[in-house]
């Protein structure tokens, strides 16, 4: 399967959305064609076509088509295979970013035994199942439990010079830590040695949004406006390109809603909350606490820009 990874993350990079998914679809209709619909190979295409779908915001197809790829890799045998934890992992980010932090941790640390029982405590999938339980652990109020399995990560990666993706992932989880925790020079720089591994990557990558908008929450914390603007913005332009206009997508133009609010440019700022507004429907619906949030704030910004 190396020309289709290879070829699917040329489409990534692409940023077309519709490549990508027709191009993993037809890879499915090729394998059920040579009735494999119940292969590994199938279960693996299947997993990448959750993975985008999660990406762009489309939950309920991801979750389905993840639990499909566990059942097939459990039919054949392979129910405590690498490939199954990886499974494990991406669902267990699904639950994350649907609000269950219990079930997403749960499912972590069951990638996490599966994984160990393999003897592969050394690879890339461990450290990614480590960074991710930290921003699991981050979402269930369990901070200490969040810096231990960040660092735990940090630690890993940080012995393979040249595996930068994860180690940049890592730094950029810790710098979130301490940001919280109020700890702003040390998350400034772990957040800036993350922005330089990107930097130095050679093309965009998915995660850099993430990095550019942890600098962006540092500057803004810091009463650096202008510049936090500048960074929530490149963190906009790349979450549209790779996953379109999904959730990380309208919490960026929430930020950047606040960025310009605080510059004192409403007219903006409410812009920006509109645009936000019917992507937080869309995709978590009416009574969502977001949703609601937003509704609340564009009337406030709506009322002020009336007053002017």
């Amino acid at each position: 399967m190396t020309d289709f990874f290879k070829e699917l993350d040329a489409l990534y990079q692409s940023g077309d959305q519709a490549a990508v998914e027709g191009f993993i679809r037809h890879r499915l209709e090729a394998l059920e064609a040579k009735d494999l619909g119940d292969s590994p190979e199938y279960a693996s295409v299947l997993n990448e076509l959750a993975g985008f779908y999660r990406g762009v915001s489309r939950y309920e197809e991801a979750a389905r088509y993840f639990a499909q790829a566990l059942e097939i890799f459990k039919a054949n045998g392979l129910g405590t295979s690498p490939e199954y934890a990886t499974i494990l992992l991406n669902l267990a980010g699904l639950y994350r970013l649907t609000g269950r932090p219990g079930d997403a941790v749960s499912l972590f640390l069951d990638a996490k035994k599966l994984l160990t029982d393999g003897g592969l405590q050394n690879g890339d999938a461990y450290a990614a199942v480590l960074n991710n339980l930290s921003l699991a652990y981050q979402d269930a109020g369990a901070p200490d439990k969040a810096y231990e399995a960040a660092l735990e990560a940090f630690e890993l990666v940080g012995r393979d010079a040249t595996d930068t993706h994860e180690l940049a992932t890592s730094l950029n989880n810790l710098a979130v830590l301490r940001f919280r925790m109020g700890d702003d020079q040390q998350a400034e720089a772990l957040i800036d040695r993350a922005l330089g591994y990107y930097d130095d990557m050679g093309e965009e990558n998915a995660h850099h949004a993430a990095a550019l908008s942890t600098k962006a929450s540092l500057l803004y914390r810091a009463g650096k406006h202008g510049e936090a603007l500048a960074y929530f913005n490149r963190a906009l332009a790349l979450t549209e390109r790779f996953f379109g206009r999904n959730i990380d997508y309208a919490v960026c133009l929430r930020n950047i809603a606040a960025v310009n609010e605080a510059l004192g440019d409403i007219r903006v700022a409410r812009a920006h909350v509109q645009s936000a507004l019917p992507v937080f429907e869309k995709i978590l619906g009416p009574g969502h606490p977001r949703t609601k949030e937003s509704r609340a704030l564009l009337d406030k910004l709506t009322a002020e820009e009336n007053d002017r």
